[in-house]
């Protein structure tokens, strides 16, 4: 059985970082689902990236330190990154002297491996220093990191050294890429996220090219389960998927982005260690209920469609597929004719959705809680719309069956299309998203077609 070498986690996403409770945590779990790197680097922590040549102070120190005997107890290697594209200046001594000083600080707590990050900064020189004395930005990297790598070399036994590049990603290389893998000394990891930032799949295809260019395996950047920039109202905790069982035979490693919220990544996590520990063999569909199965034996069958109602991730465009099928489905009934067919089954699919709500509700922890209460409150929402959809279809029928029904019959169709609109407000002032757009769609069309039907009766 093939596995990766490397199987990691990188605290890499913009916005809210962890808290240390919640990196000893993920930390110790990894530990238990095979994991073996964990790399600190949090966008918003300003001496990672924006204030990088300041020092941190002791009482951060003392923080690390903990998350280093964490990862011993754990057989987790803790690394340390360090972002200075914004600012750097590749020619600089003075620069090289403050980073390589910053760096050796963690490496006398017991950091071996140092994770250097130039990703998200313009793809050009900015210094005039450096235009000088480089032809490229490729260039000037190049010389940076093997200039640092042979500084901290000097002072840390059996360091490893982990590059991410300005171009991480690509489904074609450039200059940049080959002026990196020909200058680049060998010794050191290169990280890759794919065809895009975060790529729907990575292929063998893809490895292989970049495999070449670089004069070495990459190291996989997977921004997978992260929900930061334009993701962050989806929840991430569906399949895993569209990752090439092929990709251990041409990578160092595997590492994982995961989500501003720790506990719901654990799940996810997990998921994925199913496919790092056995790539060629793992099935999403398998993965996702074996995970499922595993943590939450209980809730089984509530948890697994609450995870497919957040089915919808760059692995997933668009609507996930369990609402593809539903809107197919009352197409079908549609099509017939059949509302009450229709309305039957939307209450019923209201009715398990609530009843799944309840029951997640009851048997996770707090801190789950906590992550998931946001897209947990809207799953029950849902619950709610397709009750009062199935409302809607009941009380309308009676236009097609009488063309002057009591009053009482057109209050009805009134305080239904309400009661729909209400619902249908409320899912808009939420800040998530589950399901897609396709249900919501499907419930605001159904509205506006009850209010046009209600004016054959209401005149």
């Amino acid at each position: 059985m093939n596995t990766f070498k490397t199987k990691g986690v990188v605290e890499g996403f913009y916005g809210k970082p962890w808290t240390w409770e919640e990196r000893k945590d993920i930390i110790s779990f990894m530990g238990q689902e095979g994991y073996n790197l964990y790399i600190y680097a949090p966008k918003a922590d300003l001496l990672h990236r924006d204030k990088w040549r300041e020092m941190y102070d002791t009482e951060f120190e003392q923080h690390f330190k903990e998350l280093i005997e964490a990862g011993k107890r754990s057989g987790v290697d803790v690394s340390m990154a360090i972002s200075p594209g914004l600012s750097l200046v590749h020619s600089s001594d003075e620069d090289l002297r403050i980073l390589k000083d910053k760096y050796l600080k963690f490496t006398a707590m017991g950091v071996k491996t140092i994770s250097l990050f130039l990703d998200d900064i313009p793809e050009n020189l900015i210094h005039e220093g450096d235009k000088q004395v480089y032809s490229s930005l490729a260039h000037a990297q190049a010389d940076f990191s093997n200039r640092l790598f042979d500084a901290l070399s000097n002072e840390v036994e059996d360091m490893h050294f982990i590059l991410c590049p300005t171009i991480y990603h690509g489904e074609q290389v450039t200059d940049y890429h080959y002026i990196l893998g020909e200058k680049l000394h060998e010794a050191i990891q290169i990280m890759w996220t794919g065809p895009q930032v975060c790529s729907e799949k990575l292929t063998i295809e893809n490895a292989k090219m970049v495999n070449e260019v670089f004069k070495r395996k990459p190291l996989y950047w997977d921004n997978f389960p992260v929900n930061d920039a334009s993701m962050v109202p989806e929840l991430h905790i569906g399949h895993f998927s569209g990752r090439d069982g092929g990709l251990v035979h041409f990578s160092e490693g595997f590492i994982v982005n995961p989500m501003n919220q720790a506990y719901a990544s654990m799940p996810v996590l997990k998921n994925i260690a199913f496919y790092l520990s056995d790539p060629e063999q793992y099935d999403p569909e398998r993965g996702l209920l074996n995970t499922i199965e595993q943590m939450y034996p209980e809730i089984v069958e509530e948890f697994l469609l609450f995870s497919k109602a957040c089915d919808s991730s760059p692995l997933q465009p668009g609507d996930p597929e369990i609402t593809i099928n539903l809107i197919q489905k009352l197409e079908a009934f549609k099509k017939k004719g059949a509302l009450k067919l229709m309305a039957d089954f939307l209450c019923k699919t209201g009715q398990q959705i609530g009843k799944a709500h309840n029951k997640i509700a009851e048997h996770i922890d707090d801190r789950l809680k906590t992550d998931i209460n946001p897209w947990l409150a809207e799953f029950d929402y849902y619950g709610h719309l397709m009750k009062d959809m199935a409302q809607a279809l009941e009380v309308i029928e009676v236009v097609y069956r009488d063309e002057h029904p009591p009053s009482q019959k057109i209050e009805a169709i009134h305080r239904a299309n309400t009661q729909l609109e209400a619902s249908l407000e409320r899912l808009a002032h939420l800040k998530t998203r589950i399901f897609g757009k396709g249900i919501r769609e499907y419930a605001l069309d159904l509205l506006i077609t009850c209010k046009g039907l209600v004016q054959l009766v209401d005149w």
